[in-house]
């Protein structure tokens, strides 16, 4: 099996100005999804490339010492805020494609600002998609805390009502529903070279731990992930064996 571990970083953001370029816990925030793919590399006999796609010089900078990797310059149409990340994430594997001369079996999309995951959780994407081969998308996903069908409510024409009606008088009864974490994503190569949308394709999910919910868009996001980390570095195996493999700082060029 062959497969393209894709890292998107644009330079601008709204949420959180260069959050692509912060520094978690002593090190580069890329640095905790490198160490998880570098972990799967040592845990798995699969062949792997790294692709980053970024229009931040800085980003490249920050990197281009840590073996490996390819960059791939990101085109204008991509670094819109509009801009779809899959298309993104073509981009990447059809670049990566022409470099390697490699017809990639999958492509994993690893997002940059979501250092809360385990190198087992890469391992359940690839079983699930293992398992069910006509499946085009995996993604990872958390338990929700509220439901559509029962205590989510929505606004129209000064009425407020649910935001799926229903008799449901319990949770237990509503529909199973869960948050879209968007920390990971496996793609079929073929479902991705000829489509923008996840859900126009058969999609399956893997369920990560409650508090995988959590990303950087935010100074607020920044804190409590910092602050939350502390206690699962020390608490969860799977965290603390990620903190423990990032490499040495000389890797990194980090002003």
């Amino acid at each position: 099996m062959t497969i393209l571990f894709t890292i998107c970083g644009r330079s601008g953001s709204k949420g959180l100005a260069g959050k692509n370029l912060k520094t978690f816990h002593g090190y580069p925030l890329i640095a905790y999804t490198l160490a998880a793919i570098d972990l799967f590399k040592e845990q798995s006999d699969q062949q792997v490339d790294v692709a980053l796609n970024t229009d931040s010089n800085e980003l490249q900078t920050m990197i281009k010492e840590y073996p490996g990797i390819l960059i791939i310059e990101r085109k204008k149409e991509h670094s819109t805020d509009t801009a779809s990340k899959m298309s993104v994430i073509r981009d990447t594997y059809l670049q990566a494609k022409k470099m390697r001369q490699v017809d990639y079996d999958y492509v994993i999309d690893l997002d940059l600002t979501s250092p809360l995951r385990t190198v087992s959780d890469i391992f359940n994407l690839i079983e699930k998609k293992e398992e069910k081969p006509n499946l085009d998308v995996v993604f990872s996903v958390v338990d929700s805390r509220r439901n559509p069908f029962f205590n989510m409510v929505k606004e129209e024409d000064h009425a407020i009502s649910l935001v799926n009606a229903s008799t449901f008088t319990s949770r237990q009864q509503a529909p199973t529903i869960y948050d879209m974490n968007a920390s990971m994503y496996l793609y079929d190569k073929d479902f991705l070279q000829e489509n923008e949308y996840i859900f126009n394709g058969r999609c399956g999910v893997i369920l990560m731990k409650d508090y995988m919910v959590l990303d950087i868009d935010s100074e607020e996001d920044f804190k409590w992930m910092e602050y939350i980390y502390l206690k699962l570095v020390k608490d969860e195996s799977g965290i603390e064996e990620i903190y423990n493999h990032i490499p040495n700082m000389s890797l990194f060029n980090v002003n």
